[in-house]
């Protein structure tokens, strides 16, 4: 059952502050049913848009366009991405990184939502979720980290394919 729409405006970044190495989406779907008990349109308690395992897989809890339930007062203007872990003790693995910089830039390009409007749920509420161990500005950082190496990328196939073409029209 829908509480409502969502018109994503912004994401905000949490963790789901346990510490444990197994699969966390069940857990948390189980500890969501019981605190708040609204289900999604995709059949789960999540109150996370999507959740990013310790392995870096995504599982998507909510539609978009479906109001979360993650941040008091910005669940109507957001997307809730959670990353498996306690990051007041450790810290994210590389293929959450990963993960997450390629969501972020999906929801980004599809939403046409700022780079700059990437938020620790802390911005919104008297937590440290995402976790001490990460600044404010982490998962900003992680993106745009994420973009420049993406485009450097770029920049050496063109310079490989500009070269191609010199020795083309050269013979």
């Amino acid at each position: 059952m829908s509480y409502g729409k969502n018109k994503p405006k912004k994401i905000i970044v949490h963790h789901t502050a346990d510490a444990s190495l197994q699969s966390q989406f069940q857990k948390v779907n189980e500890y969501h049913k019981e605190r708040w008990d609204t289900i999604s349109e995709l059949g789960y308690y999540v109150g996370y848009h999507y959740i990013i395992e310790k392995d870096g897989s995504v599982i998507q809890a909510r539609k978009e366009e479906e109001m979360g339930m993650h941040c008091l007062g910005q669940n109507f203007d957001s997307i809730g991405i959670s990353l498996a872990g306690n990051f007041d003790f450790q810290l994210p693995t590389a293929n959450q990184i990963v993960s997450l910089c390629k969501l972020v830039d999906y929801l980004v390009k599809k939403w046409q939502i700022p780079a700059n409007d990437i938020f620790p749920h802390r911005k919104f509420s008297p937590t440290s979720c995402y976790g001490i161990k990460l600044s404010d500005e982490w998962a900003k950082e992680q993106y745009r980290h994420y973009l420049l190496e993406t485009l450097i990328h770029l920049i050496i196939i063109f310079k490989a394919y500009g070269e191609k073409a010199i020795k083309f029209i050269k013979s």
